[in-house]
């Protein structure tokens, strides 16, 4: 038997060791991707940071610390992170699609709701193949058609935004719901808990939904002055019950106001003063929204009660919540959505399609650019064919981390000819993609991992040019208030740079 004796052959073995055990983890990682549905590891991945700290710090206190009781409760506290990890990971698996049976229950919900509201025919031989295709996948994936009797109007301006939503909620007879990402209880956030405190008094329905992680800070008296004046008002999972579901990474992104089921609106903006611009270290704010009234409204109303029985457990099935359509003008439009939990992706499907079948432009503004794989492609290609791709973010982002995230596809999308412009005049977070000026996406959904896998998102597909000139004259201003990124700023980058887009890497999966 052959031993090895020569200097320095211990060191060697645990060299090879080490390097053996981190190409073993690197397969299991790969093959994790394979086997395991992809929003479930995206899912663990705040779970499997935050516990990889915890054991470092235990580990290295129970090397370094001699105290007998110290000790033991570094015990306990190991053996309650492993029981932890063990209950976790059963509650994200339990999360998974095929062990999930909420989406059965929604679809079922969804089909009653559908059999109340007697929409009119709709032509789709209206839309050109191109617009028809992206229809089709919709309804193919979501179940929910095109819609044509519709008026539509987009609103570029925060504070527009807000006076349109409050003097549609000042006219509501019968019910207004709410639904947003944050809600706070400033400025704008007291004028509209006043606003629907008195509606309530007089007998209008009040029903709102905020996210419990993105309204953390949410004041408690700030929602029982609504409740005590009639109103309901739900979270999403708050901080703590997240935890335990192994729902932590998993948010409800989505914003829309609806009054009266006639009239609703969606875009990126949530319930805050810094959406008008009032945050002094954010400054002038650049967003978003579609107003809708018609039958475009009747389904947006449908995915808020959808997502109210999620929160509650209450299926409404009140014919009030959907008006008679009066509105005559045509608009073809429809709404998308999706989640952690449904089988498609669907709004990542829609993006991708929409770039794969662009022909001669596309538009894309988001805050946070954080590519998968094949949204890569897709945008890479399209601009090697010749399509004129654009995009637009944030110079100055809300977290400095989230810019090295953005940062680092810069120069492969450079290198493909793609155009990225940092918007300067403030901070951008409108959601829109162009493509050719007859297919336009708005809402609440970023091109990013978090908002394509991990959270619930709501947006509005609108096919009419005359709307999609709009959005692209915004877009031509966004582009004038930006730099444009070029090549030359990745010829020698600095050791700095390089590492910066590596942590923007690292933390991917929570962006």
């Amino acid at each position: 038997m052959l031993v090895c004796k020569a200097k320095g052959c211990d060191d060697m073995i645990k060299i090879l060791m080490i390097i053996t055990g981190l190409l073993f983890l690197a397969i299991v990682y790969y093959n994790l991707f394979v086997i395991i549905p992809e929003p479930i590891i995206l899912g663990i991945y705040p779970y499997a940071l935050g516990i990889t700290a915890i054991l470092a710090i235990i580990l290295l206190l129970l090397k370094y610390i001699n105290n007998s009781t110290v000790i033991k409760i570094l015990h306990f506290s190991l053996a309650a992170v492993i029981i932890f990890i063990g209950f976790t990971s059963i509650q994200i698996w339990r999360n998974a699609k095929l062990l999930n049976d909420y989406q059965e229950n929604r679809s079922r919900y969804l089909d009653d709701l559908m059999q109340m509201t007697k929409e009119r025919e709709y032509k789709v031989t209206e839309l050109d193949p191109q617009q028809e295709g992206i229809a089709i996948l919709i309804e193919a994936n979501t179940g929910i058609p095109l819609t044509q009797y519709n008026r539509g109007t987009l609103l570029n301006d925060s504070t527009k935004i807000f006076d349109e939503m409050i003097e549609a909620m000042n006219q509501a007879e019968k019910h207004i719901h709410i639904e947003f990402f944050i809600v706070r209880d400033d400025h704008i956030g007291e004028k509209f808990q006043e606003l629907l405190i008195n509606k309530a008094k007089n007998g209008v329905e009040i029903r709102l939904i905020y996210d419990g992680l993105g309204s953390r800070r949410l004041g408690k008296t700030f929602i029982r002055e609504l409740k005590t004046a009639g109103a309901e008002v739900v979270a999403y999972d708050g901080v703590f019950t997240s935890i335990l579901k192994g729902k932590l990474n998993h948010r409800n992104h989505r914003k829309m106001v609806i009054i009266d089921g006639k009239t609703a609106f969606t875009g990126g903006i949530n319930l805050g003063d810094e959406y008008l611009g009032r945050n002094e270290a954010i400054g002038n704010w650049e967003d978003i929204a579609f107003k809708i009234e018609g039958e475009g409204a009747h389904w947006i109303q449908k995915i808020f009660l959808a997502d109210w029985y999620y929160v509650t457990e209450e299926k409404i099935k009140n014919q009030d919540n959907f008006s008679t359509i009066e509105v005559k003008e045509t608009l073809p439009m429809q709404m998308v959505t999706s989640g952690y939990d449904t089988h498609w992706n669907e709004i990542s499907q829609v993006y991708f399609s929409m770039i794969a079948s662009s022909k001669e432009s596309v538009y894309i503004a988001t805050p946070y650019l954080i590519l998968s794989d094949s949204m890569l492609k897709a945008i890479e290609t399209a601009s090697l064919r010749g399509v004129d791709v654009n995009i637009v973010v944030p110079k100055k982002p809300d977290l400095f981390i989230v810019g090295w995230a953005n940062a680092s596809f810069f120069e492969k999308l450079l290198k493909s000819k793609v155009k990225i412009y940092q918007y300067e005049d403030g901070f951008l977070h409108a959601k829109a993609v162009l493509v050719d000026n007859k297919i336009l996406s708005l809402g609440s959904a970023n091109v990013n991992t978090r908002s394509l896998h991990l959270d619930y998102e709501l947006n509005a597909m609108i096919y009419d040019e005359a709307l999609c000139m709009e959005m692209q004259k915004a877009f031509l201003s966004y582009i004038e208030k930006s730099v444009e990124i070029t090549l030359a700023h990745y010829e020698n980058p600095s050791f700095a740079q390089k590492l910066k887009e590596l942590i923007g890497r690292f933390i991917i999966p929570l962006t």
